[in-house]
């Protein structure tokens, strides 16, 4: 598709200038139009983008130009430079695809554009000051499509929707209450906290799991290796004694159990994948994906976490729309969509059908036997005072919350470690050394404990 480069100007008097993919140059002075800017100049550009690069998003009836085409550009422009690179230059490797959005990547941009804003930068100055100093090539190309979005008269928070991945449900929403109700920094504010706290919360809980995990994990390496190496000297010393017959049944099984899995090594990698295999398939069908959420609330030590956790995320957003002056039953079909958990979601959805036939939204809530008490407590309060005010204190009771939980955890997780690790223990001494200890000073010392 052709390529024409613009120069418009906009509803405030703003001089811009892109590029755009369309068919013909009426086409572009009519969309140019429709998103409020007037042509001043259109000037078609003659660039044939490379095939690897034509599969980067475009959206519809968006006078935008993707960081693809503006990589491809330069890239084009840039061949004769490279025949005057030395031989060794030519077989460099471009390893830019490797580097991802990272969370401190989101936090430094939403840092940046919160201070910009507050000085009263307007959008363009101030993203076009992050894009000249972020060094994060991804995150470059993001903010980059973001600018083009707003040049082209669109919200910030309408180009953070197509990278999902990289920006929270709820991070978006901030954005877009704040840009709908004119109160952009403050949003800043809030979705900065809210990055911060989320990543607090990540990074205490993996570093709470790594170490147990790591110690149970090579324990039991450790021990299936010892196991490995014990049984074929146990054999050897049951056979110089004559007793071979006489080697415990727990041994034999296990030692058996360990030749097969090496003899037969493909079974094994064929079964663990197909049992992996059935897992995926089965928890991409309706019924799996639900009761695969419904497990994940109520898993022992992580269900009560992962349960403030999206409650957090829903009471946020609602706090957010009911604060853009939004009806109870708009503010949850807007908030039910940061909760990707199917088992949580349909409480939601029920809540939301009682509210349009008016029965108590908050029966559903009750029914569900781990919601938290102070939470429900605390909501029907809501209904009979200001439902405004009594989100805002559930909204920080679940953050004290989930704090209280996540100590909780960090404290139970080494005492689960420590059962799995004896049980280990235990396994190893039934299987090896009972066996070889016998052999040596007779069953008098473990036929009586063992």
């Amino acid at each position: 598709m052709p390529q024409y480069r613009y120069k418009a100007i906009t509803k405030g008097g703003q001089i811009v200038r892109n590029r755009i993919d369309d068919t013909n140059q009426q086409s572009v002075v009519n969309r140019l139009k429709s998103n409020g800017l007037t042509p001043i100049s259109i000037e078609k550009i003659e660039v044939r983008l490379p095939s690897f690069l034509t599969s980067r998003r475009q959206k519809k009836n968006k006078v935008t130009t993707t960081a693809a085409s503006h990589n491809a550009i330069k890239k084009l422009q840039e061949k004769e430079a490279k025949k005057k690179k030395s031989v060794g230059d030519e077989f460099k490797l471009d390893l830019s695809f490797l580097q991802q959005v990272k969370p401190d990547d989101v936090i430094a941009f939403t840092q940046s554009l919160y201070l910009l804003k507050k000085a009263n930068f307007t959008n363009v100055r101030a993203l076009t000051t992050l894009l000249e100093n972020t060094t994060n090539p991804a995150m470059r190309d993001i903010v980059e499509d973001i600018l083009n979005g707003v040049e082209a008269g669109e919200f910030i928070y309408s180009t953070m929707e197509y990278y999902s991945k990289v920006f929270p449900d709820i991070y978006i929403s901030m954005i877009k209450v704040g840009e709908l109700g004119g109160t952009l920094v403050k949003s800043l504010e809030q979705a900065l906290k809210y990055l911060e706290d989320s990543t607090k919360i990540k990074r205490t809980v993996r570093k709470a799991i790594s170490g147990p995990l790591f110690q149970s994990g090579f324990l039991l390496a450790m021990s299936v290796v010892c196991v490995i190496m014990g049984l074929p000297v146990m054999q050897r010393l049951y056979g110089e004694f004559g007793v071979e017959d006489q080697i415990p049944a727990a041994t034999v099984a296990f030692s058996n159990f360990i030749l097969a899995l090496g003899k037969y090594w493909y079974l094994t990698i064929g079964v663990v994948a197909g049992l992996i295999g059935l897992f995926i398939f089965w928890k991409s069908t309706p019924e799996g994906h639900f009761q695969w959420d419904r497990f994940k609330l109520r898993m022992p030590i992580f269900g009560p976490l992962i349960l403030r956790l999206n409650l957090q995320k829903f009471f946020k957003a609602l706090q957010l729309n009911l604060a853009n002056n939004s009806k109870l039953q708009d503010a949850i079909e807007l908030s039910k969509s940061v909760i990707q958990n199917y088992m949580l979601l349909s409480i939601i959805e029920t809540a939301q059908s009682n509210l349009q036939v008016g029965d108590s939204w908050i029966a559903p809530f009750e029914d569900y036997p781990d919601f938290p008490p102070m939470v429900l407590e605390m909501l029907k309060i809501g209904m009979e005072t200001d439902m405004v005010e009594m989100i805002d204190r559930i909204v920080e009771f679940i953050e004290e919350d989930i704090q209280i939980t996540m100590n909780r955890i960090i404290k139970t997780l080494p005492e689960v470690a420590n059962v799995v690790m004896g049980l280990v223990l235990i396994a190893f001494v039934i299987v090896v050394l009972k066996p070889i200890m016998d052999v040596y000073l007779g069953t008098f010392l473990t036929q009586k404990y063992l």
